[in-house]
């Protein structure tokens, strides 16, 4: 009994099983995730850190926090959602993230930014802002 096969080589083996396997993920790949993260990289007001995860248009997380780059200043950091009410924490020193979490859908181009503002005196003074916009 002859028990030997006919075998491709295994390049062509590899490239055969390699291509399945992506038809099969393109199949069923869902919409893209994606975590975006920027800093304020102006030197003359540096400040703030702005993270957001979402898939395609949907929104589930968003904040806005202090950079760490800056030493610790007294203030706040807004995060202002588009289209939605902005989230504040009270003045701290150094400012306390402010956190989103849920699921929002946005249209596209809407913007989601990052804003700090440094207690000075009476007042208050820019402290980066960073933005991102939904696509």
């Amino acid at each position: 009994m002859n028990t030997r096969t006919r075998t491709a080589p295994s390049a062509a083996k590899g490239l055969l099983a390699g291509a399945m396997l992506l038809t099969g993920l393109l199949a069923g790949t869902p919409a893209a995730h994606a975590d975006h993260q920027s800093c304020s990289n102006r030197t003359d007001v540096p400040g703030v850190c702005l993270k957001v995860v979402n898939e395609g248009l949907r929104v589930t997380y968003a904040e806005a926090y202090h950079d760490g780059r800056t030493g610790a200043w007294t203030g706040h950091i807004d995060l202002h959602r588009e289209g939605r009410h902005t989230i504040q924490r009270g003045d701290h020193t150094p400012p306390q993230a402010a956190i989103w979490s849920g699921v929002d859908d946005y249209t596209a181009g809407s913007r989601i930014c990052a804003q700090g503002w440094e207690k000075v005196g009476s007042g208050w003074r820019p402290k980066g802002r960073t933005c991102f916009e939904v696509r």
